[in-house]
């Protein structure tokens, strides 16, 4: 790194500051600091809805992913797509229609306060080991570029993301989200841009040396993609059962979710989520096109300037992070950092406001202190995005020890701990969402039954297996979702029917009015 380099990362980090400490001075109420007074228009909220979980961990991961295995990956994204109707339309119409300010207030329409209070904490805690996985996949890289620990590349990160989080609320998230996309996909371009510039036939001359070597869309018959087979790495077949699921799952994230309820009618709400939705295949492919780069570099350009060490084994995320910290030019690398830095702060902002969101209307207003004057829950508000920043800095420290040394490929630390917590949130909503008989005390008991099969299935199948013997990262969920949705719906048959007047939050209920 130069000091051009530094400079140009510095002066980004400022701006970012900046912006959210003048944004701050708006933040009076609560319908301001958590959702932006309701007065969005679509554009910000597209990008800031793609950009919410477009973190450091896809900004590596994904290029890491298109290196080492090619970008057969992207097939999954098209569930999204193909979903995209009913889920926006019958799903998410369904709850912005309730105007809520977290998506844990229907399920205590649905089921009970206690219900609600599980799944907050819940998403509490899942959310903040996520973002763990987010720190720890910066430390990746900001410690190779910049040659400081692992451990102080977490807290840099995760403080300077608190502080403008804290100050401007939903305001600076979604506007520095703007700005951080634009940075993170001008990045994302100057790798490609340097390969093929230097690479016989440019941008197609990388795409023909990944086919060459099998590093394309590998769906063939003998790919293993159309395998019944639990550790397969990437079959169709959790893309079909997932299929239904991407249905509602979307509708029923409070990142997601608290994004929407930001904008000023439902129209705004259908072409922001529309934007995002469809364009995100092809932004994401972009991604992996840059691990398709690094190794035509590696294995065309340059075939023996990769250290020993990184030769060997499924080590995509580590040579993207070599690439970018040794092969670009001269302030380019600054650039591409700020690329990083604005994907990971753009996560962790949204998350840490998503968070203190749940936390101050789900337990703090709803449970702890109720009734309180609106500028007091502004500063619990604030208090308590502070606290999450501590929180997550722990547990990137936790993540980083956990995974260091395990030679698991960064999308799927990233896909195994945050789908790890929300099978339980998932399979809630599903129950809720579409049986008239699931009730409380059977939501209670699956979330109990799935808690040893998913620390089994999580910790003995895969974090304790070596690599071939891991079940797949796309099939591990399936257990733990299974025992949850049959424990509830069958502890619910036994114990009674759902609380009177809960039939309305049921998805059905609205056409059979109509009837």
């Amino acid at each position: 790194m130069t000091t051009v380099d530094y400079i140009v990362i510095a002066l980004y980090m400022l701006f970012s500051l900046l912006l959210g400490c003048r944004l701050g001075k708006k933040q009076v109420s609560t319908e301001q600091y958590f959702l932006s007074g309701r007065n969005m228009k679509w554009l910000p909220v597209a990008i800031a809805l793609f950009a919410a979980l477009f973190s450091s961990i896809s900004y590596i991961a994904m290029p890491g992913e298109g290196y080492n295995y090619g970008t057969t990956m992207l097939v999954s994204g098209l569930t999204n797509v193909i979903a995209l109707p009913v889920m926006l339309y019958v799903f998410l119409k369904f709850f912005y229609n309730m105007k809520l300010w977290t998506i844990n207030e229907y399920l205590e329409n649905r089921f009970s306060v206690n219900v609600r209070i599980l799944c907050g904490g819940i998403f509490l805690f899942a959310r903040c080991l996520y973002i763990g996985v987010v720190l720890y996949a910066t430390a990746m890289l900001l410690a190779r570029s910049f040659g400081i620990s692992p451990l102080m590349a977490i807290v840099v990160v995760g403080v300077v993301s608190t502080i403008y989080t804290y100050f401007g609320g939903m305001d600076a998230v979604i506007w520095t989200d703007v700005m951080q996309f634009v940075v993170l996909l001008g990045g994302i371009l100057l790798i490609i841009g340097v390969v093929a510039w230097q690479l016989d036939g440019g941008i197609l001359g990388i795409w023909d040396v990944a086919a060459e070597h099998g590093k394309t869309f590998n769906l063939g018959i003998d790919s293993g993609f159309w395998d019944m087979n639990m550790i397969e790495r990437i079959t169709i077949w959790p893309l079909l059962i997932g299929l239904p699921f991407a249905l509602f799952m979307p509708a029923t994230d409070q990142i997601n979710l608290q994004r929407c309820m930001t904008c000023k009618n439902f129209n705004e709400v259908a072409r922001a989520v529309s934007v995002s939705t469809i364009s995100n295949p092809f932004i994401c492919f972009i991604f992996y096109f840059a691990g398709l780069a690094v190794f035509a570099y590696y294995n065309v350009l340059h075939v023996n300037k990769l250290p020993a060490e990184l030769a060997q084994g499924v080590k995509g995320d580590e040579i993207f992070c070599y690439f970018v910290s040794h092969e670009l030019p001269i302030g380019c690398r600054g650039i591409l950092i700020a690329g990083i830095l604005a994907a990971v702060m753009s996560t962790i902002s949204a998350v840490e406001n998503s968070l203190a969101t749940v936390w101050v209307k789900d337990v703090y207003q709803r449970v702890l202190r109720p009734g309180l004057e609106d500028y007091k829950y502004v500063v619990a508000a604030k208090r308590t995005t502070l606290l999450i920043g501590t929180l997550t800095c722990i547990f990137g420290i936790a993540v980083y020890v956990i995974f260091q040394g395990r030679n698991i490929p960064l999308l799927e630390v990233s896909n195994t701990i945050l789908g790890m917590l929300s099978n339980f949130t998932c399979t809630i909503f599903l129950l809720g969402l579409l049986t008239y008989r699931a009730n409380s005390k059977g939501i209670i008991a699956g979330v109990i039954a799935g808690i040893p099969v998913t620390i089994y299935t999580y910790v003995f199948c895969y974090l304790l297996k070596e690599g071939d013997e891991r079940m797949s990262f796309m099939v591990i969920n399936w257990y733990p979702m299974a025992t949850i949705l049959i424990v509830g719906y069958i502890v619910s048959i036994m114990t009674g029917s759902a609380k009177e007047g809960a039939s309305k939050y049921v998805i059905w209920s609205r056409w059979s009015k109509k009837k």
